[in-house]
């Protein structure tokens, strides 16, 4: 697999047969130093799936810092109660993906990483790319959205197609009753380009595939699928239902996991399949 930053975009360059594929892990809101975050599933999912990994926004949690207003003692692990908080989390983070750091192609931002950027001064993902690298890694930090396009060449470097992907860590709130999954019809107009859409943020899970009527070049109608994904990621703040910020907004509990993707050739032709990775949430230390 070769890695190259495009501007905004970030190639992925794959020779395949049609004996072959490749496999990505794809979540996003690990909030990987939360007390309330499965580190038992993530450390699974990573493990049992061997593909490449990608992550899309809110790796962190980080809302401990000094000048947070959401901070709270009991949501914060006994280890991170030092005065250097952020970096000690950044460090440990590091460790704790180390095994994983050439397997994992982009680190992109989320809402929880660019508020600590905008009221503490420091770029948490851009510190964790850099000591990853550091450590061997050879990892490109995203935007809160992007592209990438998974460009399919035969062994002799001639080229198939691509798989464009455009990520986007999400916004918004709830949605309690619709998922977010409204944002699928807005997202179809706005980034008619893309193959999959990815998003994250809100810890809903569902896939959608929408079907499309497309006109090719020489006046030929054919049909194609565009694939519309949101992952849950790791964090069970909603704990046993009881207590807790969750709980007192009205949340509802939500899954735990993400999405592996696989890119494959079918009649020479690059294609795209998408499995969703689903784990019932467990109450955590402190929730």
């Amino acid at each position: 697999m070769d890695v190259r930053r495009n501007g905004e975009t970030v190639d992925l360059i794959m020779p395949l047969t049609a004996d072959t594929k490749e496999t990505f892990y794809i979540t996003s809101d690990l909030h990987i130093d939360s007390v309330y975050c499965d580190r038992d599933a993530l450390m699974h999912d990573l493990k049992q799936n061997n593909g490449y990994i990608i992550f899309i926004g809110d790796i962190f949690d980080a809302m401990q810092g000094r000048f947070d207003p959401r901070k709270s003692m009991d949501n914060l692990r006994p280890e991170y109660r030092r005065n250097d908080y952020y970096d000690y989390v950044i460090k440990d983070v590091a460790e704790l993906l180390e095994d994983y750091k050439e397997r994992i192609l982009v680190i992109s931002d989320g809402n929880h990483e660019t508020s600590v950027l905008k009221h503490s001064g420091t770029d948490m993902c851009d510190r964790l790319v850099t000591k990853l690298n550091e450590m061997g890694g050879n990892i490109i930090h995203g935007g809160y959205g992007g592209w990438l396009r998974c460009m399919v060449r035969t062994l002799k470097n001639h080229p198939l197609g691509s798989i464009k992907v455009k990520y986007y860590h999400g916004s918004g709130g709830e949605s309690p009753v619709t998922r977010g999954t409204l944002q699928v019809n807005r997202q179809a107009i706005i980034y008619p380009d893309a193959d999959v859409i990815y998003n994250g943020h809100s810890h809903h899970q569902w896939y959608m595939p929408v079907p499309r009527e497309r006109l090719g070049n020489k006046g030929r109608v054919y049909f194609d699928i565009q694939y519309h994904i949101r992952t849950p990621g790791y964090k069970h703040d909603y704990g046993d239902g009881s207590q807790g910020w969750a709980v007192e907004k009205g949340m509802k509990p939500k899954p735990i996991g993400g999405s592996v993707m696989e890119i494959s050739l079918v009649d020479n032709l690059p294609t795209v399949s998408v499995t969703m990775i689903t784990h019932a949430p467990r109450v955590q230390k402190g929730g």
